[in-house]
């Protein structure tokens, strides 16, 4: 059966459309402390969170936290601390010893501690999970309430691709032990930042 004919049929027989209830997201909104919620949930789920006032902190902290990394490639305008030049790289495997990348977050959910973030802000798509240690910044005024609000955040999105990302990579379906890192970053840390210079 060829590919034509398979698609001719999906459309055939496609369900009916129903249109969706609205969603009253002040029925959801629990007036949360925003930062300690998100700050709660991202250490829940095995990540970490650091408040700065600038970017200039970044490096430091990165230097202290991770000083025997030796590829660093940052996607933040004005932060001094990339030591590998995406742009040359294009494969997967060119970045098969990226010790940590910098990338910025679009929006932070306080009820899971996931953020947002879209391939706009960094070079490829796979980024965020072959690095082995991945470092969000996001604006701490672009922390949300729950998914709901998450949701009318993204109606507007346009651009190529987009995820969540909540704690570094786990899993438990192996004898029911948690792993940290098993298919992707060993840690996530997110700094938290007070100005608006991202």
């Amino acid at each position: 059966m060829g590919r034509e004919n398979i698609l001719k049929k999906i459309k055939k027989n496609k369900p009916a459309f129903y249109q969706l209830s609205e969603v009253d997201s002040a029925k959801f909104n629990m007036q949360l402390d925003l930062t300690e919620t998100f700050t709660r949930c991202v250490e829940q789920v095995g990540g970490r969170v650091f408040s700065i006032k600038d970017k200039s902190e970044i490096s430091i902290k990165i230097k202290e936290l991770y000083n025997d990394a030796e590829f660093i490639i940052s996607f933040i305008d004005g932060l001094e601390i990339k030591s590998g030049d995406d742009k040359k790289k294009s494969l997967p495997q060119d970045f098969d010893k990226l010790d940590i990348a910098v990338i910025k977050g679009q929006f932070g959910v306080a009820e899971n501690g996931a953020v947002w973030v879209s391939d706009n802000n960094y070079s490829h798509r796979f980024i965020p999970f072959i690095t082995a240690h991945l470092i969000i910044v996001l604006n701490i005024k672009k922390i949300i309430e729950n998914m709901h609000e998450a949701c009318l955040e993204l109606t507007e999105f346009n651009e190529g691709y987009g995820v969540f990302i909540s704690g570094p990579s786990k899993t438990a379906d192996i004898e029911q032990s948690l792993v940290i890192g098993a298919q992707g970053p060993l840690s996530l840390t997110i700094f938290l930042m007070a100005n608006n210079n991202l």
